[in-house]
């Protein structure tokens, strides 16, 4: 059997499930094959269970579109290898439905990955389950263009044991923590472990739209959350709003304390608790935040980190939120705040303390400021919201040719492009946004939906 010779399982299908099972298992199968597999009849609610566990190294499962239910744990455990990835997608143009039956939507998780490595998972939805998906340890996951939503509690977790090496990317999560059973979590992405006893490193989550994320308890209902002790993550290009049903929490919260920073870069956020919150190791840049019911940025201590050190703040466009940056660096060592667009009219932009000791430069501000003040060097006054920025009230805040912040960055601290990814050339602007002399954004412009490069 070639590589691409298909066995079909299922409603419709040409095959039995059992046939090619016990060719499997029999070595008669090739070790890469395309699998084909329509959803489960009722009674064999298992079916795609059992098949994607038969998988080997190189293998392919395609799922066909309808809808597959199962009662118990649905737990796939396949390992594939560096050069022979295994692959369970989406059929072309179908949509394949993961849920559970009704009065089992939230008794258990909708599926679980469990010490899987080198997979690729691809265009399926799941609806409903206590938390979407969960993935027990692992490495080399793919997890991409799914839909993770009605959740009881969050969407997609990874704090059941060290994760490396994913990429979780271009995902629509939505409408979390929806369970009336008692206090529930919303999360977006839980990523590691509260306490540090589980970490993912070296990951990237990638080009998602989350939204709309519900919480009723102190566990929080973040965009994405990565805990104390995950570092080395790329969390770039995603949107993110609406963190506020129930509690109010960050879209994006990054704890720090591991031994590589994270990187937040590239996001759109608004409707949120706090935009982003950060504490340690990491570097937030590139990124729209604005309307959020408490804090643009949140840069202070968490009980759950130990210190605070290494975080460079630089590039972001602030707009619109009762405090636009709230700062509490005492104590903290290696900390930078740097050629940001804080626009806070009638209302607090920069709240800050313990900053004497740290690099702050280039910041252009419009709104009241608490702890520091206009000094020319640290911060300047960028004018009004409507002289500095295109048109604000359509949340479109490319800069104006003339207006205070465009070109005046700090070339030390100025990132290698922007917003857009449009490399930044001198004279450099301030903000999320390199203009290099366009009059309107040529880019994405910033809307409800998938960030589009």
């Amino acid at each position: 059997m070639s590589h691409h010779d298909r066995a079909s399982f299922g409603v419709g299908g040409i095959r039995p499930v059992a046939f090619v099972l016990m060719a499997m298992l029999a070595g008669v199968a090739s070790p890469a094959v395309v699998l084909e597999l329509h959803p489960a009849q009722a009674g064999q609610q298992e079916e795609f269970e059992d098949v994607a566990n038969s998988l080997k190294p190189g293998d392919t499962l395609v799922l066909h579109g309808g809808t597959y239910s199962q009662t118990g744990r649905r737990a796939v455990t396949v390992r594939g290898t560096a050069d022979k990835p295994i692959v369970i997608r989406a059929a072309r143009d179908e949509s394949p439905l993961f849920t559970r039956p009704s009065g089992n939507a939230a008794g258990q998780n909708n599926i679980e990955f469990i010490d899987c490595c080198h997979l690729v998972v691809r265009g399926l939805t799941f609806i409903g389950g206590s938390s979407g998906v969960r993935f027990i340890r692992g490495h080399h996951v793919t997890f991409e263009d799914c839909e993770i939503c009605q959740t009881g509690n969050n969407a997609l977790t990874m704090n059941s044991g060290d994760c490396a090496a994913f990429i979780i990317r271009r995902n629509h999560i939505h409408h979390t923590g929806l369970s009336d059973a008692g206090p529930t979590e919303g999360e977006g992405m839980y990523i590691g472990c509260h306490d540090g006893s589980c970490v993912t490193t070296d990951s990237l989550i990638e080009g998602n739209y989350v939204h709309h994320t519900r919480g009723t308890s102190d566990g929080g209902n973040d965009g994405i959350e990565i805990k104390f002790g995950s570092g080395g993550k790329i969390v770039r290009d995603n949107v993110i709003h609406d963190t506020i049903l129930g509690r109010h929490y960050p879209g994006v919260f990054v704890y720090g304390g591991g031994t590589q920073r994270n990187i937040v870069e590239g996001n759109a956020i608004w409707n949120a608790g706090e935009g982003i919150q950060v504490v340690s190791d990491a570097v937030v840049r590139n990124n729209i935040i604005f309307n959020c019911l408490a804090n643009g940025i949140t840069a202070a201590p968490h009980a759950a980190v130990r210190e605070m050190k290494n975080v460079t703040i630089v590039n972001n466009t602030i707009v619109a939120h009762p405090t636009g940056v709230r700062i509490r660096w005492s104590g903290a060592r290696n900390m930078v705040f740097g050629n940001n667009t804080v626009y806070c009219p009638e209302q607090t932009a920069i709240d800050a303390s313990g900053i004497d000791r740290q690099t702050l430069v280039s910041n252009y501000i419009c709104g009241a400021l608490r702890g520091c003040e206009i000094d020319n060097s640290r911060f300047y006054d960028g004018g009004t919201l409507t002289a500095a920025f295109l048109a604000p009230t359509e949340h479109d805040y490319w800069l104006r040719p003339d207006s205070p912040p465009t070109g005046h960055a700090d070339p030390a601290f100025t990132p290698e492009d922007d917003f857009n990814h449009t490399p930044r050339k001198p004279p450099f602007d301030v903000g999320a946004f390199e203009i290099e002399a366009h009059l309107n954004n040529p880019g994405w412009q910033v809307i409800a939906g998938f960030k589009r490069l």
